[in-house]
């Protein structure tokens, strides 16, 4: 930024010794170059003109470095706040992530993050043009040191009245934050109900209240798009009233010769664009600036969190033991003092109601959360710090949504990481019954399946999932409702299937269908958070 200023302004300054030679074939020239003194008036005039022209060239190139430069930064940036605002969701753990919710992570990673990138981008411009304005005000005082500090008096009350409408652009940036946030979520209510709605002829109510949240959302755009564009005019009324004013000074009152003025005026005249630059990029930064204060509300400071990359080696283990575990989210709903012992290859089957602490239970044994009271252990050791790490590798979370991707078969197969080869992935899909189906498909394992798995059925997304977790070699599976959308017929005989697969995994199977529980090798039954019959 720097050179690039240095390198323009001194091509500017070319302009006097340039508008000399023209006048008188400078001769006052020789007077700051005796060495000049033998070339003739076209020898000066070229080699002032070649001057003037390798300074622009090294202008364009140092300012096309710059530009450049900006532009990675700001990718970078970008880039690394997505990262960090994804991992320290992920640190926090699952409590903390699912109160923000899928339409609150919408939000964060669609609009707050990239519009806090936004707020450090135009920073930068404002870097840009600070520096252009300091660098041409340095060279302008060479000119003339008293036109000078008559610019400088029309810059500092320009700030001074920037300050009301970059005040404004604060208030109308936390107004368009809050309203982002309101249509996405919105905007999700309105995908997640969108199906229901069609069939049902509800639809009209859906988009009423996604029309009036993006009412909202355009009047705060509008509102500081106003303020916006009123700014941006004053600046531009405002640097040829001054313009015109530096005119007046320099001829009337300071008589400055000819080349002088012409050569402080351009420059000045320059200086109209770094300055509008600065005043809109001020304004534009404080808009975007509340994103952080919105990304702070979510998820607090944010944190610089490089997971091990190393799986760790799974955990090979014989009983599972919850000691009188308990753990409350809220008065009267979770899990009470609980008991239960499950073996390797067991499989055990957990009846309820919705809301009686199954869920629970199955978090608590997968880790994601911590018991408030009890403890668990695998053979004796505690579930924690390395040992827990182990026992996640040795598992497999299936629930009734299991989560597809907008990919192909394969991509959906190999999404958690699973490193295996063709033969393995054909082997999962058999084993869940679904490799003919995927071999019906005109690209195989290559056939796109659209958004969340959008082109199979309900059982086949299902199924799906759950070749997914196959390829991870489980000790230990976690199926909550993982094949409700099955057909009893069909159900049983993939969970048949599962049962042979060896080393046969342990698995806690959470049903409400008694057809589901079957197939578990003893089943308990959860009320109100109690354990109350164990069969």
């Amino acid at each position: 930024m720097i050179l690039g200023a240095l390198a323009e302004g001194f091509g500017l300054l070319m302009i006097v010794p340039l508008a000399t030679i023209a006048i008188n074939g400078g001769e006052s020239v020789v007077r700051y170059a005796p060495w000049a003194a033998s070339w003739t008036g076209d020898q000066r005039f070229m080699v002032a003109l070649s001057l003037f022209v390798g300074a622009m060239a090294a202008r364009s190139l140092l300012l096309y470095s710059r530009d450049v430069l900006l532009a990675e930064l700001q990718a970078k940036y970008e880039a690394d706040l997505r990262l960090r605002a994804a991992s320290t969701l992920a640190s926090r753990g699952w409590p903390f992530a699912s109160r923000i919710g899928q339409a609150g992570m919408q939000s964060l990673l669609l609009s707050e993050v990239p519009r806090a990138a936004q707020a450090v981008a135009y920073f930068q411009h404002v870097a840009v043009g600070t520096t252009m304005l300091a660098v041409q005000l340095v060279l302008t005082l060479f000119l003339s040191p008293t036109l000078t500090l008559v610019a400088v008096a029309f810059l500092v009350v320009a700030f001074l009245l920037s300050l009301g409408v970059a005040r404004r652009g604060v208030t109308s940036g936390r107004g368009i934050t809050d309203a982002i946030q309101e249509s996405a979520g919105s905007g999700f209510r309105l995908h997640a109900g969108l199906k229901a709605a069609l069939a049902q002829g509800t639809v009209a109510p859906f988009i009423d209240e996604y029309r009036s949240s993006l009412g909202r959302t355009a009047g705060q755009f509008t509102a500081f798009a106003r303020d916006y564009a009123s700014a941006r005019q004053w600046t531009a009324f405002g640097a040829a009233l001054a313009a015109a004013l530096l005119l007046l000074v320099g001829v009337r009152a300071l008589a400055l010769p000819f080349p002088i003025l012409m050569a402080a005026l351009i420059l000045f005249a320059r200086m109209s664009g770094p300055a509008q630059l600065l005043q809109n990029s001020v304004l534009q930064a404080a808009a975007s600036a509340p994103a952080f204060e919105a990304i702070g509300r979510r998820l607090g400071t944010l944190e610089r969190h490089a997971p091990d990359q190393t799986p760790a080696k799974p955990l090979a283990w014989i009983k599972l033991d919850l000691e009188r575990v308990a753990f409350e989210h809220a008065r009267g709903l979770g899990l009470a003092s609980t008991s239960v012992e499950l073996r390797s290859g067991e499989w055990l089957g957990i009846r309820g109601a919705s809301g009686a602490g199954k869920t629970t239970l199955l978090d608590l044994v997968a880790g994601l959360i911590e018991p408030q009271k009890g403890r668990i252990t695998v053979d004796g050791e505690p579930l924690m710090g390395a040992a827990l790490d182990r026992w996640r590798s040795a598992l497999a979370y299936v629930g009734q949504d299991g989560t597809l991707f907008n990919d192909s078969v394969r991509g959906n197969l190999l999404a958690e990481g699973a490193d295996t080869d063709e033969a393995s992935l054909w082997h999962a899909l058999e084993t869940v019954g679904l490799r003919e189906r995927v071999e019906a498909f005109a690209n195989g394992l290559d056939q796109g399946l659209g958004d969340r798995g959008s082109q199979l059925s309900g059982g086949e997304r299902q199924r799906l999932v759950l070749a997914r977790a196959l390829l991870r070699k489980p000790s230990l599976l976690i199926l909550d409702e993982a094949t409700a959308a099955l057909d009893p017929v069909a159900e049983g005989a993939l969970l048949e299937r599962l049962k042979r697969i060896e080393p046969r995994p342990a698995a806690l199977v959470v049903a409400h269908r008694e057809s589901t529980l079957s197939h578990c090798d003893s089943v308990m039954s959860i009320q109100n958070g109690v354990v109350k019959v164990t069969e």
